[in-house]
């Protein structure tokens, strides 16, 4: 069987086939990996390493140099180099398929799980009328794929229809949405950057989740790829345990960068329980307001509101428009952790009233917020008691209140999560489970 009659091919099949010399027949080896490109939006084969008869390492070819390929027969070249010519080598953004995919985990972002590999499904796009060319399309994570390599496909299948009488189905993922948790080069020991645009669009809650089923070296690789903003958010949905793991493994100026975005309690939370090495070499590199910030909400009982309330929040000025407001609500979108309420405090951040984003949506852009806010705020005091602030949430169905000082100058917020979770810390790790 030709390529010309074949649409698709596996990975399974390429591997050990026959490497032949065009002109004489003879057998000089057979293929022991493919080699792919990753610049575009699928992998395109770029060149097969091999196996050689008499060579002690294997011999890297560019696909180029196949001269009839014949299906799930054989592969024909020209003669290979001979030891003393120099062997063609690979490019720097070539990544092995074999190597990087087969029985490894990767992440299914369409599905936002992780996956084993169990086969690769390539295109064969025979519209030149050169050597056709192969593109990675689809990841196989389906039994039908483990039985393909084990040579137990036509067997397993029939078993399988005699049993539940029907096929069984291919379970593929398309390699669009798929993020791999690390790809090995050429050489076979480069660890090349992971490209994390794609996990970058799974909500943080639903990528803590999937980071927390790899390996610990994947799970650092991936976390260290990510954006700070997104990498701070993914953290803080992790179990406290992995948290200190993460953070004691990271490289210190980008843990620094992490911990700048994340919410003010949860970065006391974290660097309580890092070792004290870890946390000076944080305070080394953090800005010294930040760290003045921490020290002082870590002097704070663990009882009381101050301990657990968010320093991120959204305050304006009684003078502010509509417009105004909403201009600032977009702008603080990725760092405050509550945007529906707004704070309307004066030039000593006293509190003076509030306003909804619901509110904000729908009132005139010239308005004022003098005219718009609530001024009955209801607050709580930083020394408050959390168990006593629960009572108010339940009270008043409130996403958030604000916490002030004896001077009513806003301290902070602290939510409604935040405060459940401290009051019942098992509704976090289960949460997690």
């Amino acid at each position: 069987m030709g390529y010309e009659t074949i649409n698709f091919i596996y990975l399974s099949e390429m591997l050990e086939l026959p490497v032949v010399d065009a002109r004489s027949g003879r057998v000089m080896g057979r293929v022991i990996d493919l080699a792919a490109t990753t610049g575009q939006v699928y992998p395109k084969i770029t060149g097969i390493l091999v196996r050689a008869r008499g060579r002690r390492q294997p011999v890297y070819l560019p696909w180029s140099s196949i001269q009839r390929p014949e299906g799930k027969k054989f592969i024909a070249l020209d003669p290979l180099p001979d030891s003393t010519e120099q062997t063609p080598s690979a490019a720097e953004n070539e990544i092995l398929l074999k190597k990087s995919f087969l029985d490894k985990q990767i992440i299914s972002t369409s599905g936002n799980k992780v996956v084993r590999v169990n086969d690769l499904q390539l295109l064969i796009d025979n519209s030149s009328k050169q050597t056709p060319s192969l593109w990675l399309v689809h990841i196989d994570i389906g039994a039908k794929g483990l039985l393909r390599r084990m040579g137990w496909a036509r067997t397993g299948n029939a078993a399988f229809k005699w049993i539940v009488g029907r096929d069984i189905k291919d379970k593929f993922v398309s390699w669009k949405n798929v993020q791999p948790t690390s790809t090995t080069s050429v050489s076979g020991s480069l660890h090349l950057k992971t490209d994390s645009s794609k996990l970058e669009e799974i909500h943080p809650a639903d990528l803590a989740d999937i980071l927390e089923d790899l390996g610990t070296d994947e799970r650092i690789s991936l976390i260290e790829s990510l954006d700070h903003a997104t990498a701070a958010q993914t953290l803080q949905e992790m179990p406290l345990k992995i948290r200190v793991q993460i953070a004691e493994m990271i490289e210190t100026g980008k843990m620094a960068s992490i911990v700048n975005e994340m919410q003010m309690d949860e970065t006391v939370d974290l660097l309580e329980e890092i070792s004290q090495e870890k946390r000076n070499a944080l305070f080394n590199v953090l800005p010294p307001d930040k760290i003045a910030e921490i020290r002082e909400l870590s002097k704070l009982s663990t009882h009381s509101v101050g301990s657990i309330m968010n320093t991120d929040f959204i305050t304006a000025r009684s003078n502010h428009t509509v417009e105004q407001v909403l201009r600032t609500v977009r702008e603080e979108s990725r760092k405050a952790e509550f945007l529906y309420y707004t704070y309307i405090v004066d030039d000593q951040d006293v509190l003076k009233g509030v306003v909804t984003l619901r509110h904000l949506l729908s009132s005139e852009p010239s308005m004022l917020m003098v005219d718009l806010m609530a001024e009955n705020v209801i607050t709580v005091q930083v020394d408050a008691n959390i168990k006593k602030v629960a009572r108010i949430f339940f009270k008043y169905n409130f996403g958030a209140i604000p916490v002030v000082d004896e001077e009513h100058r806003i301290r902070g917020i602290i939510t409604l999560r935040d405060t459940l979770e401290s009051v019942f810390p098992e509704i976090r790790e289960e949460s997690k489970g």
